[in-house]
Formats: C-alpha cells, sequence, structure tokens
C-alpha cells in the first residue's frame, strides 16, 4: 500500500480543463481508434470508463491526449467528483489503487473538485 497527499490538486486539474482540448470520456471513446494509457483495446479502455462513471463520477476527462497515426491516447485523466460521500470515497478509492500501482502517493478526501489519475 502506498502513501497519501494530503494537498489539494483542484488548481492543477483545472489548469489540465483549461489548456489543450480535454474530452468526455464517455464521447471521446466512441471512437474505436482512442484508447487509454497502456491498456492494450479500446474496449478495455471503454470498461475502464465505465468503472469511473459506475461510481458515480459526473464527469470524466482525458487531459493531454496524444495523437498517431493509428488513433489517439492519453494516460491522464481528470474525474470531477461527485458531492455524495459514498461515491466520492469509492472514486477516491479507485483512484488510490492505480497510483499506488503506477508508484505515487494517492489523494486524500481534503473537498476537493477533481482527482487526478494517471494511467501510464
Amino acid at each position: 500500500m502506498g502513501d497519501y497527499s494530503t494537498r489539494n490538486s483542484d488548481e492543477f486539474c483545472k489548469r489540465l480543463l483549461t489548456k489543450g482540448k480535454p474530452q468526455e470520456l464517455k464521447d471521446w471513446l466512441r471512437i474505436k481508434t482512442h484508447t487509454l494509457g497502456e491498456l492494450p483495446s479500446h474496449e478495455q479502455s471503454v470498461q475502464l470508463a465505465g468503472e469511473i462513471y459506475a461510481a458515480g463520477a459526473v464527469h470524466a476527462f482525458g487531459v493531454e491526449i496524444d495523437k498517431y497515426p493509428e488513433g489517439e491516447n492519453t494516460g491522464k485523466l481528470v474525474i470531477e467528483l461527485p458531492v455524495d460521500p459514498g461515491s466520492r470515497t469509492k472514486i477516491l478509492d479507485w483512484a488510490a489503487k492505480i497510483a499506488h500501482e503506477q508508484g505515487f502517493d494517492a489523494e486524500s478526501e481534503v473537498g476537493q473538485k477533481y482527482v487526478f489519475v494517471m494511467l501510464d
């Protein structure tokens, strides 16, 4: 199990959402050549996004999207957290697991609006 940060990442997430062209995952992943992180298939990317929304995310955005001849990919997500405490906990726990797998500190509940997730 990894460490937890008590830093509020809202300002960082807002900067990511104002530069480039962030894409709402449920819309962006309608295109079969779009993928998330190092997942080997579009279908697995759609499944991962579904988990985020099923946990209660208000919005989930792909940011800093890379374009390749074969499609588009991003390993960076900004998830807008819901107000409901149970759903917030589900999303933060999900994000913590990924952060720890990637060797990063996870974000603690600090009343933030967003959580940043790095998939690769």
